[in-house]
């Protein structure tokens, strides 16, 4: 879909090769998981993931209202999955901040925090010497049971 906006966004987002892991037993894990929790909200977040665009353009590309985009973009803001990467001006001059993916990756862990250092030890290593898109690649393949909650990654 074309933009919407007189002023295209340059929002290239530049990811950290290193994710924050949450473990089920952290309190943020709520947090992650309660904005990723509805289907508009998953499809934002892949949407973002995609392309950096203002909330009336990610609505009109999610075929909803801007209030609902707005409702879902401020639970992923406040959860750190999606950041403000720059400011676009509307045909009428007005600002619009253009959102897009957190610049470190979150990384939800299905076990507890004492198990989180091995994870995290095992994760630098793969990806050293795989790389980071093998490993993410590696981990999608092995969760894709859970492919509607975790399609994003």
């Amino acid at each position: 879909m074309g933009r919407l906006f007189s002023q295209d966004s340059d929002a290239a987002v530049k990811r950290s090769e290193t994710p924050r892991v949450i473990c089920l037993d952290d309190e943020y894990a709520d947090e992650v998981l309660g904005a990723l929790q509805s289907e508009t909200a998953q499809t934002a977040f892949r949407a973002l993931n995609q392309e950096p665009m203002a909330a009336a353009e990610l609505a009109a590309e999610l075929d909803v209202s801007v209030q609902t985009v707005g409702y879902h973009l401020e639970k992923l803001l406040d959860a750190n999955l999606i950041e403000h990467h720059e400011t676009v001006y509307s045909e009428k001059g007005r600002e619009m901040p253009v959102y897009g993916p957190a610049t470190e990756p979150t990384m939800l862990f299905f076990g507890t925090s004492d198990e989180q250092q091995a994870l995290e030890s095992a994760f630098r290593e793969y990806a050293s010497t795989l790389g980071i898109g093998a490993v993410i690649l590696a981990i999608r393949g092995a969760l894709s049971p859970l492919k509607p909650l975790f399609d994003w990654l």
